[in-house]
């Protein structure tokens, strides 16, 4: 028996699942900004995209492959963009075990002091979230040259950002994480159930399938995942209610999959 309620489970969108997919927009982004991060001049990168597209799944993996390369440099990720300045420089300091007391200009001074001699990288997700005084802040700091950020961003909100004085007139480099074609969906669906030993699920996804949950989900990693696990939800109820024709995945199915994620309308 087909095991659905397994194959729904693992597209579940989680951040601490390790389902990164190298697509070849991926592949290029990830190559780019690790060259990128071994330059030594150290300037703002931004990682723009749009939502789903896997820009945080990007920040983990890359964390992952610095850590397997052996690279020395302490990583911050924040997750969650800051607001506070003084939060954000007492985070630094205790990752970077320096004493995080003390006003806001000795705090930034220490740290400033500490990135000067030492290459770490932060990386801060969402960071379109950030208000333009924390902006402002970050743009300071980077001024002086001693730190490494990684920024990510929405691609709409982060080209708006990177037109203004902020980073406009510096230097900085920008990477852009793309949309999976029809193929690479194919491919990362089959994929992720032939590595979870569910072959005859994997089987059921012919290019009739993949070609609709592509277009459903226009490409977006996120979206494909979510439209993956709710199919196989879906499947589950009806084998589980004697529903055979919902028992394979069918227009129908994929229909009311994109109408329940808010994909189409109704």
């Amino acid at each position: 028996m087909h095991d659905l309620k397994k194959a729904s489970e693992i597209f579940e969108d989680r951040v601490d699942r390790d389902d990164y997919y190298d697509a070849a927009s991926s592949e290029l982004s990830r190559t780019t900004l690790l060259s990128l991060l071994k330059e030594r001049k150290r300037e703002p990168i931004f990682l723009l995209g749009d939502p789903g597209v896997g820009k945080t799944k990007m920040l983990h993996t890359l964390k992952r492959i610095l850590v397997r390369e052996g690279d020395e440099r302490i990583v911050i990720h924040l997750e969650e963009p800051f607001f506070d300045p003084r939060t954000f420089l007492r985070r630094l300091a205790k990752e970077c075990g320096l004493d995080p007391e003390g006003s806001l200009e000795e705090l930034k001074e220490r740290i400033v002091r500490h990135f000067m001699e030492n290459d770490h990288l932060v990386m801060i997700d969402e960071a379109q979230l950030m208000d333009e005084a924390s902006m402002e802040f970050l743009r300071i700091l980077s001024d002086t040259k001693a730190f490494r950020f990684l920024l990510s961003m929405h691609r709409m909100e982060g080209e708006e950002i990177l037109k203004k004085a902020h980073f406009r007139s510096r230097g900085h480099k920008v990477v852009e994480i793309g949309r999976l074609d029809g193929t690479e969906v194919g491919e990362y669906l089959v994929s992720t159930l032939s590595r979870e030993g569910l072959d005859e699920v994997a089987a059921m996804l012919d290019k009739r399938t993949v070609r609709r949950i592509h277009r459903y989900s226009e490409g977006n990693f996120r979206n494909v995942k979510r439209m993956a696990q709710v199919l196989f939800e879906l499947m589950e109820y009806a084998r589980n209610n004697g529903m055979k024709r919902f028992r394979k995945p069918n227009a129908c199915l994929l229909e009311m999959a994109a109408i329940d994620l808010g994909l189409i309308d109704a």
